[in-house]
Order: structure tokens, then C-alpha cells, then sequence
């Protein structure tokens, strides 16, 4: 938004330019992140503000959420480059609202801790009852919210009119129309689903972030490509006008990624926490279907969709025969117990650390896959 208005009273070109805003967005997001992470988590550590234990089982050395901070970068690096349009406030709207949620369960796990230390709840009760919104309620709301944003831009987006790409196919051929019955019900659940399947994803450092950038680098090509009529019409893709102010929206949240895996790269001294989990999760989603590249979830979020589904295979098959498919879930807990009863490693460091550089591999991996399928392989 300033950068527009330095450029209508400069008419310097530069400063309309979506590549030079989306750049300035991360590389202010990036310093910005860089210089207060250090000063919120000394905040933090001094009125011992920790939702976690740390990795020796107590909070000697705790370890911050950094989700809020996250909203707060984000919300000012737009409002310095980014041309508001109805993408661009639905986006922001799911994600500050879904960040609001996670912020709540963040704030619930600190108080909880402190009775920890007061002995009025033991360990064991913190592991159970640590959330301040109960899980039927939390996706309750992440529904609610989602369907509400999805029928306003339905009917206020013109460009968002049910249609989708399918992989392997090009809109010259085959361009699927979802009706509203279909659509609606479509973007609600893509938006709650990645919002779980991020957080549930967020179990070790780093381990989030990185399928993260990877997700919004695939939404930001997409919509950089798809906002330009020549392009989209040479690669057979729907031309999307305004998509293209995005960019710089997805610029800070990645700029703030990275500077959050400056402090996240183990030993952590902060971690996202549901605030930053939730909240990036749902905007992932939404990007998602504004793109049209909803069938593109399972490749571009394959870590996240894995996580979230076998989640939901860990707790339907155990109520039904009370037995557990995985080890532990998430994936990435069944992983780590059986790398641990193998014996092969020598610590836990060392476990979490070759889980995480796959998880990092792969999601690389799935991104230049989704890419090529939906640009060229058509």
C-alpha cells in the first residue's frame, strides 16, 4: 500500500512492478523477523512465557511460540507493499483468524505450565488437557470460519467461479466446473484440512517451515504466471487478473519463514506454535483454491496431507478395535520410535535431524514435481 502510493506521487515504474514489491516484502519481512525475534524471546524467556518443555522434560530453557510475532511482521510488511484486493483481504482474513485460534491454545499451554509448577495439574494432566480450545471445537471453528470466506469470495471474486485444474490435463481439454453446492463444501475443507495438517506437521524444528516455503513458492509461481494473459494462455493454464497481489503477501510470510528458521535450526530458542501453525496452514489453503490448483494438494502438500491423514487413521482405527496402526502419530512420532528401537543412532538429535532433512528432500522434491505437471505436462 505505500509502495502504491510512492509510486503514484513518483510515477517511478519500479515501484508498481509485483516482482520488485514481492521482493521488497520478503526482504523486509526477512529483517524485520531477524531483528525482533530476538528481542520477543527475550520477552518471553523473562516472564518465562514457554508452551512447551523442552527437549530434557522441563522448562529450565523454554521455548517460545512464535506465531504471534509472525501475524505482527506479516500484517506490517503488507501494509507497506502490498494493492489490497478481495484475494489479497480473504487471505489475510483466514489467516489472522485462524492465527487467533491457535494464539488462544498457545496462551492456554503457558497457563497450564505455571499450574505444572504450582502442582495444582501433574505432567500427564498438561499432555491431555494443555489445549484452551477442545479439538471438536477448534475444527469446529476452523469450518465455520472457512465456509463464511469461501461464500463471500465466491460471490464478490469474480474469477472464483467453481472451475479447477486436474493434473495432467489442460483447460483446452478438460476444465472441470465445480457447482456451488460442490465448490463451497470443496474450498471449506481444503482450508481446515492444511490448517490441521500444518500443525500437525509442526512437531519438530524446522520441520514445518520448510514444507511451508515450499507450498507458497508453487502458490506464488502459479499466481504470478496465471495473472499474466500471455503466459497462462501459452502454457494452456485459466488467465487470472489480480492474482498477481498475492505476491508480495506470500514474499513476507516466506521472508518470515526464513528468518524463523535462522532461530528454529536446532537447538531451537523459539518454535511456531499453533498461532503460527494454524494460521499458516489455513493461508496455504486458501492459496490453494485461489490458484485453481486445489488437485494439486496431494503433490506440492504431500508432508502435510501424510501427517494429517495418518492422524486420522491412528484415531478412527484405534476406536474401533482399540489397536494403533502407527506407532505414534503424526508420521513423523512413528518414524522417530522406530529409528529409536532400531539402535542406529546415537541420540535423539540425530533421529530428529534425519527426519527432518527427508521431510525437507521430499517436500523440494514434490514441489518440482507439482510444477512441472501443472505447467508443462499437460
Amino acid at each position: 500500500m505505500l509502495l502504491e502510493l510512492l509510486f503514484q506521487k513518483t510515477q517511478i515504474y519500479l515501484l508498481y512492478s509485483r516482482l520488485f514489491s514481492t521482493s521488497m516484502a520478503t526482504v523486509i519481512a526477512f529483517v524485520l523477523a531477524l531483528s525482533l525475534f530476538p528481542l520477543y524471546i527475550k520477552f518471553l524467556r523473562r516472564f518465562r512465557m514457554s508452551s512447551e518443555f523442552n527437549s530434557n522434560g522441563n522448562d529450565s530453557e523454554p521455548v517460545m511460540p512464535a506465531g504471534i510475532l509472525f501475524l505482527i511482521i506479516v500484517a506490517i510488511t503488507t501494509i507497506i507493499t502490498v494493492r489490497f484486493n478481495s484475494y489479497v483481504i480473504s487471505a489475510l482474513i483466514i489467516y489472522i483468524f485462524f492465527g487467533i485460534i491457535g494464539a488462544v491454545d498457545d496462551i492456554a499451554k503457558v497457563v497450564n505450565k505455571r499450574r505444572i509448577a504450582k502442582g495444582e495439574i501433574s505432567k500427564q494432566d498438561y499432555q491431555y488437557k494443555a489445549d484452551g480450545i477442545s479439538a471438536g471445537l477448534r475444527l469446529t471453528l476452523y469450518i465455520l470460519i472457512s465456509l463464511a470466506v469461501a461464500v463471500a469470495a465466491y460471490y464478490y471474486i469474480p474469477n472464483l467461479n467453481g472451475t479447477i485444474n486436474v493434473p495432467f490435463f489442460s483447460i483446452a481439454k478438460k476444465f472441470p466446473y465445480l457447482p456451488f453446492w460442490l465448490f463451497i463444501p470443496f474450498m471449506t475443507m481444503t482450508i481446515a484440512i492444511l490448517a490441521n495438517g500444518v500443525n500437525f506437521t509442526d512437531g519438530f524444528d524446522t520441520l514445518a517451515a520448510v514444507p511451508s516455503i515450499t507450498s507458497l513458492l508453487f502458490v506464488g509461481v502459479i499466481s504470478f504466471i496465471s495473472s499474466n494473459s500471455t503466459w497462462s494462455n501459452y502454457l494452456l493454464i485459466p488467465h487470472i487478473a489480480g492474482l498477481q497481489e498475492l505476491l508480495p503477501l506470500i514474499g513476507a510470510v516466506i521472508g518470515t519463514l526464513l528468518a524463523y528458521l535462522w532461530f528454529n535450526s536446532p537447538p531451537s530458542t523459539i518454535i511456531m506454535g499453533d498461532s503460527g501453525s494454524v494460521g499458516l496452514g489455513g493461508l496455504i489453503g486458501i492459496l490453494f483454491v485461489f490458484t485453481k490448483a486445489g488437485f494439486f494438494i496431494p503433490i506440492v502438500c504431500f508432508i502435510f496431507l501424510l501427517e494429517f491423514i495418518s492422524v486420522i487413521i491412528q484415531i478412527g482405527y484405534f476406536k474401533m478395535t482399540r489397536k494403533r496402526v502407527f506407532l505414534m502419530a503424526p508420521i513423523h512420532h512413528h518414524f522417530q520410535i522406530m529409528m529409536r528401537n532400531s539402535g542406529k543412532y546415537a541420540s535423539e538429535f540425530h533421529i530428529k535431524s534425519k527426519i527432518m532433512w527427508r521431510f525437507h528432500i521430499l517436500s523440494i522434491i514434490m514441489l518440482v514435481l507439482g510444477l512441472v505437471l501443472f505447467l508443462k505436462v499437460r
